[in-house]
């Protein structure tokens, strides 16, 4: 990607040899005027979209943000009133969308994800009908709206979970959009597999107001309907929420509660003004105190109202229940203050152009200041009698958050995370803006409810903070965050490498030659394991494997750069690659196209070892599969010799299917050759990647 030369396989390679303790070794390649019998990666286009981006601004080769990158922003203020017995929700809504985009707009699109419930409307497949969202008011910039075809001109029309709204005036850049909406909905136990209710007695209310769809610098008009298993991109925004339920009913949320003492008892207030500098376990509520309805204020006339405020954050969700024991303590973090991105991306971006030959320039890495430390509260809602693991929830959401805060570089950035027990609603678990929901875990290990925590926990990171599109590019969001969790398992269950037990699963599908490609919209894939291992395992295990190519600093560095600088904004997948290689410093097209267009099977094997007469011998590494990718090769002698070879990706991509390495006489016999010691490559059969065959693991 980027500038950098992509004639690799035009190159003439020249093999040094190498010694080791008095000319142990050498390496010679196969002659360069041999016939390719082997595909060749393709270099990666940009799409004529992001070539778009990259001209005017918006976007960069060097996988930070243009500068003159830009996004559309809303405001939401949002009044909300469940009936839990009948989980009947009314609503309204005042949408202030601001619109930044250089085009003009005649019409708007809407989220309603709760149609996917709608009799009628299309979905992947089978879900609770509950009848949608009713839209029982609709004016624009205070003009009232009704329902009409596109043919009768300005009006509203709704298309399954997308709604279409035509104002009387086109919308310019710069101007602002007020929109009024009244709704309501019954909500369903089970909203495919990611919000609801259980009992009537636990809610995660989740995708449940009209929310407006994203108009980007790729796409344009970005929305799309929601079927129920591609997840969401959404813009970042700002939100006023007003929540009403009965009496002893508790209220957790994404954002600030601005109301604490209309809506706690004093006792629920000191509890958690304990929590929030408690290293250890605080029982805020339990059967006891709720029972006894010491948890809530009185309210008024049987109802209590809970008051929100988020600001810059993907979405909004709640979580309310009458029941559920309140567990919480606090996590510790860096107190970091992160330069302005708008300054700091035009300073950086400046720079570089002024620069001869810009593009081959280095950006100044984006770092904090860091003042300290600071508090995040940690709640965890669960009802004992059905989810006994969760007594160690409070634990593990503290864990998760020092820990992804640390690797990442980027500390966990809002006051509280919570994590909502809902058996009945979901098995595994569901990420929004500083919360998340999961199963109950009944059953099972204490390690599987760790896993899924440090897993949905890791997605604030992304999508939350960086913000991808789940819909097109699942595998940007899913295999990150699965690599974060495979990683803060190394350190809470150590003795196990749990990438390499969590990239088995991949590597078997890819031997059986049954995956689908990563760059793949989430709703094209077809049954069966595809969208999982493309999604989450198999980006995982290219994480890992690419780290292991790069190298640890190098490669950290990128990951956390990539974060820094697409920190509330929306990367593509080149901003990704482009970002890596810029660390690199280096074309890492190969890497891209076999593994995320493709679906290319990597299987390098040890092919013979041929001992001389006078001593020594020849190692052949052969290349049986399609997938470009560098080996390493660590050969054991007589004479008590180890070492480690390295065979280039360039070699392979001149064409090449196999490579030999000349051991020395002085070197003895060669005793055991094993590729890939580490264990981090993709590579589908290990067993023939040793000699004597039955050496290995």
């Amino acid at each position: 990607m980027g500038q950098m030369d992509r004639k690799l396989v035009t190159l003439v390679f020249t093999l040094v040899v190498s010694l080791w303790a008095g000319c142990a070794v050498g390496a010679a390649a196969q002659q360069q005027d041999e016939v390719v019998v082997r595909a060749i990666p393709a270099a990666v286009g940009y799409s004529p979209e992001f070539d778009r981006a990259l001209q005017r601004g918006w976007r960069s080769e060097t996988g930070a943000p243009g500068h003159s990158y830009w996004q559309n922003s809303t405001g939401y203020e949002i009044e909300a009133r469940l009936d839990p017995e009948t989980a009947k929700l009314e609503g309204t809504v005042q949408i202030l969308y601001a619109h930044d985009a250089p085009a003009n707009l005649n019409s708007v699109l809407i989220h309603l994800h709760q149609n996917l419930h709608r009799e009628g409307s299309p979905r992947s497949s089978e879900q609770d009908i509950t009848g949608g969202v009713t839209i029982t008011r609709l004016a624009a910039d205070g003009e009232e709206l009704s329902e009409r075809p596109l043919e009768e001109g300005p009006g509203w029309e709704v298309d399954g979970t997308l709604m279409q709204v035509r104002p009387t005036i086109r919308l310019e850049p710069g101007d602002t959009l007020q929109l009024d909406i009244d709704w309501e909905m019954v909500l369903p136990q089970r909203g495919a597999g990611r919000m609801g209710h259980s009992n009537n007695e636990v809610y995660l209310v989740a995708y449940w107001f009209p929310k407006m769809g994203v108009f980007d610098d790729l796409s344009g008009w970005a929305a799309q309907p929601y079927l129920g298993n591609a997840e969401f991109y959404d813009d970042f925004g700002n939100y006023k929420v007003s929540i009403s339920v009965p009496t002893g009913w508790t209220v957790m949320a994404t954002g600030e509660l601005q109301n604490p003492e209309e809506v706690f008892s004093a006792i629920t207030l000191d509890q958690l003004e304990a929590a929030a500098v408690s290293d250890t376990l605080v029982v805020i509520a339990d059967a006891a105190s709720r029972g006894a309805g010491t948890v809530t204020a009185e309210g008024t006339d049987g109802w209590l109202n809970y008051h929100f405020s988020a600001e810059n954050v993907r979405d909004f969700v709640w979580t309310t229940s009458n029941v559920q024991r309140w567990d919480a303590t606090s996590a510790e973090v860096a107190n970091q203050i992160w330069p302005d991105a708008d300054t700091d991306s035009d300073d950086r971006e400046s720079d570089d152009r002024e620069s001869d030959g810009a593009e081959d320039q280095a950006l100044p890495i984006i770092e904090p200041v860091v003042d300290g430390t600071r508090r995040v509260l940690i709640h965890s809602f669960w009802r004992e009698d059905v989810a006994p693991l969760w007594a160690e929830q409070w634990r593990h959401g503290q864990q998760a958050i020092e820990f992804h805060s640390e690797y990442t570089a980027y500390s966990y950035p809002w006051s509280h995370m919570t994590s909502v027990e809902g058996r009945d609603i979901i098995e595994g678990g569901m990420e929004f803006p500083m919360m998340t929901v999961m199963g109950a875990y009944e059953g099972q290990d204490a390690s599987d409810l760790y896993n899924v925590t440090a897993h949905e926990i890791g997605h604030m990171w992304i999508p939350m903070i960086v913000g991808t599109d789940e819909k097109r590019h699942a595998w940007m969001d899913e295999g990150a965050t699965t690599f974060l969790e495979g990683q803060s398992k190394m350190e809470h269950w150590p003795g196990v490498d749990h990438h390499r037990v969590g990239a088995r699963s991949y590597l078997q599908v890819s031997a059986a030659r049954q995956e689908q490609a990563l760059m793949r919209h989430g709703d094209y894939y077809e049954p069966g394991p595809g969208y999982g291992v493309a999604s989450y395992l198999k980006p995982a295990a290219l994480m890992v494997a690419l780290r292991d190519v790069m190298g640890e600093e190098d490669w950290l560095t990128a990951y956390r750069t990539f974060i820094a600088e697409w920190s509330f904004k929306k990367p593509s997948p080149w901003d990704f690659f482009n970002t890596f290689e810029r660390f690199a410093e280096d074309d890492l097209d190969w890497f891209w196209t076999s593994f995320y267009y493709e679906t290319w099977v990597m299987d390098h094997a040890v092919g013979r070892v041929v001992s001389k007469p006078t001593g020594g011998a020849t190692v052949t590494i052969e290349d049986r599969g399609d997938a470009i990718f560098p080996a390493r090769v660590r050969i054991r002698t007589s004479n008590g010799m180890d070492f480690v070879h390295e065979i280039p990706v360039y070699h392979w991509l001149a064409g090449n299917d196999h490579y030999e390495i000349e051991v020395a006489p002085a070197a003895g016999s060669v005793m055991r050759v094993e590729l890939d010691p580490g264990g981090y490559a993709p590579d589908v059969d290990r067993q023939n990647n040793f000699w004597p065959r039955g050496s290995g693991e």
